[in-house]
């Protein structure tokens, strides 16, 4: 006769033991599964949030940039405006009228000297001067003088010269061939 074993365990406690096993065992594996969701959840939160917070950044400092930008762009053009003005301005200051020399001038020269010629040059440009060259008669040297003399005496002319016609002659030829 062969043994068996008897379970004198009535079948509903065993029924109850082994439904609770498969209860704590689903339990536990569904706790597991849910702390690994919830875990691979917080990690890609964290690592998407630290991403979007450097792009957020990113964003906010193109903003700044952009606005600095444009407060640069719209001081540039200021500077340029005010630029240009200055330099019409020291145009406009620069080329002064000659009107005033003319008029000293025709106040200055006597009766017995008389003008042939006029030239001034605005390119010789020094300290708010122009260059100015007379050529003219005179009917005695004593009236030549006299004329050099009051227009020495005057502030407006400075540096006053006297050449000979031949010494003009010389220059010139001297401009025209090079030397």
């Amino acid at each position: 006769m062969a043994l068996r074993e008897i379970n004198l365990i009535p079948a509903k406690i065993l029924y109850r033991k082994h439904l609770i096993r498969h209860v704590y065992f689903w339990a536990g594996c569904l706790a597991t599964s849910l702390a690994l969701i919830f875990s691979i959840y917080l990690f890609q939160r964290q690592t998407v949030l630290a991403k979007n917070r450097a792009l957020t950044k990113l964003k906010e400092t193109h903003n700044q940039l952009g606005s600095k930008k444009e407060e640069i762009k719209r001081v540039q053009n200021e500077l340029d405006s005010l630029i240009q003005k200055q330099s019409t301005l020291y145009d406009k200051t620069r080329s002064q009228p000659y009107s005033p020399v003319l008029l000293r001038l025709a106040d200055i020269i006597n009766e017995n000297t008389w003008l042939t010629k006029l030239a001034i040059d605005s390119t010789k440009d020094t300290g708010g001067s122009a260059g100015m060259q007379l050529t003219g008669f005179s009917r005695s040297n004593q009236d030549l003088g006299n004329f050099l003399n009051q227009l020495s005496g005057e502030p407006m002319f400075k540096d006053v010269v006297l050449k000979f016609a031949r010494e003009l002659k010389v220059e010139e030829s001297k401009k025209s061939t090079g030397a």
